[in-house]
């Protein structure tokens, strides 16, 4: 199961310093380019009723991953603890030729460079992500019975880099990205 949380970041520069110290060294940058498939497609509600989600990922121009993501809450719920499967892919034209024969749409893309870094048990994930701005991801993958005790040890990680509580993001790049286009609300 994938836990994690998620922040927005106002001082990028200072939060990589502060991990740099504490012994994390970055990859170079990737390009993610993502696009969310679902069986229901529309207003934000009607993204967030789907009960699986898929997304055809394609890294640095090349690589494809075939993704399938089901939220530990219930339907209708934003969360950032999933089940989570990945498999990598040929060819992003014939995962899309999939997707689409078993009657799922495009629902929402997400661009982003990101670098990552190990920490302790954790991976994070420094993100540029278009139309969003700055953010940060710490990952962990996990038992469902301690995913609550683990999102707590990483968002006081969040706090020991400086990041207050009210940056903290509850929810996927997919669904801010729909949040903030008015046409969907």
């Amino acid at each position: 199961m994938e836990i994690e949380v998620k922040a927005r970041l106002k001082d990028k520069n200072g939060v990589e310093k502060k991990l740099i110290a504490l012994g994390c060294s970055f990859s170079v940058p990737k390009t993610q380019d993502d696009t969310v498939w679902t069986a229901m497609v529309g207003s934000l509600k009607t993204f967030l009723s789907n009960d699986a989600f898929f997304r055809i990922r394609i890294q640095n121009c090349s690589k494809v991953i075939l993704t399938a993501k089901r939220p530990k809450t219930k339907t209708g719920q934003a969360s950032l603890v999933k089940h989570e499967y990945e498999v990598v892919v040929d060819s992003a034209d014939e995962a899309r030729g999939i997707l689409k024969l078993m009657g799922l749409h495009e629902a929402v893309q997400v661009v982003k460079v990101r670098r990552t870094a190990k920490y302790k048990e954790y991976v994070i994930c420094l993100d540029e992500v278009e139309k969003l701005g700055d953010f940060i991801e710490i990952e962990k993958f996990g038992e469902k019975e301690s995913a609550q005790k683990t999102q707590n040890e990483m968002l006081g990680l969040l706090q020991e880099l400086g990041i207050p509580p009210e940056d903290v993001v509850k929810k996927g790049y997919d669904i801010v990205m729909l949040e903030e286009n008015p046409l969907l609300k």
